[in-house]
């Protein structure tokens, strides 16, 4: 694992680290963009493993989560929408240069795929495979969706008054947040088209123009991602060749249960080479 520092076109740095291939000549390279309020490092056991299948991985920090500090004079001046404007952007420019003519993926894990879109840099990835991630809008969580109501339209905008969103306290993240990050991932979920309510004026193009494959992963038992969410963002990919792979209640049980998270810790390794053999059968370079 080696520790990097990129620059995104606004001047933040952001934090990478890279995971060299085991294999030689190695299959491809990999870009893993997190959760929000979820560092890299959460992420490391996973990424070694796929570097154990012949992938050059490389993990990122969005400005203000982990090793990335923020680079603004409040953090109320920043938003979620940088994560996909400048920061994915310039974490998929150093992932292709890295590449040296290799394919490259995207895997996005919650955040890291609604946000991939915005990015405005999918041209040239192999495949994208999203995890848990969805469009939360409330009514999609069944018996939960008058909680997820009070989420967005109470909890959210109550505590993010002051200069950081205490994060740890609603179980969002081990740190707390910039709280301009916050106040417009509220204004998101207030809407049912979430980011893509044409009100909030962002350039959806990216969302439409990729036509690669891409893998939607979902968990019956996600409270933050239900099966109804994370169908409602595959579509956003309208031209995307699509595959859907939601484990269902027989399975998560046998596990002992996934949620949001538990999908990347080390003691769901027996169950990543489905994400491997998606990246062999995806415009891997070696067969």
């Amino acid at each position: 694992m080696q520790p990097q520092q990129i620059q995104c076109a606004d001047g933040q740095p952001l934090s990478v680290h890279c995971y060299p291939s085991t294999q030689q000549p190695s299959r491809g390279a990999v870009l893993l963009a997190p959760a929000l309020g979820v560092p890299q490092r959460f992420y490391r056991a996973f990424a070694t493993h796929l570097a154990s299948q012949g992938y050059q991985v490389i993990s990122v920090d969005y400005r203000g989560i982990g090793d990335s500090p923020l680079q603004v004079a409040a953090d109320v001046d920043v938003r979620m929408s940088d994560w996909g404007t400048q920061d994915l952007p310039a974490a998929l420019g150093y992932l292709k240069s890295q590449a040296q003519g290799q394919r490259c993926h995207v895997i996005g894990h919650s955040c890291g795929g609604q946000l991939l879109g915005l990015s405005q840099a999918l041209d040239g990835i192999a495949s994208i495979t999203c995890i848990g991630s969805s469009v939360p809008y409330w009514r999609y969580y069944g018996r939960k969706q008058w909680k997820m109501w009070l989420f967005w339209h109470l909890l959210l905008p109550l505590l993010s008054q002051g200069q950081r969103f205490p994060a740890q306290q609603v179980g969002l993240s081990k740190q707390s947040l910039p709280v301009g990050i916050i106040r417009q991932w509220a204004r998101w979920g207030r809407s049912k088209d979430y980011l893509f309510d044409p009100r909030n004026g962002f350039d959806l193009s990216g969302y439409h123009a990729y036509q690669g494959p891409l893998l939607n992963i979902g968990f019956v038992d996600d409270d933050y991602a239900p099966p109804a969410a994370v169908a409602d963002l595959a579509q956003r990919y309208s031209q995307a060749r699509h595959s859907e792979r939601i484990w269902q209640w027989d399975e998560v049980k046998a596990v002992g249960g996934i949620g949001h998270f538990n999908y990347f810790r080390p003691s769901h390794q027996a169950h990543w080479g489905e994400i491997s053999q998606w990246l062999h059968r995806h415009g891997a370079n070696a067969a």
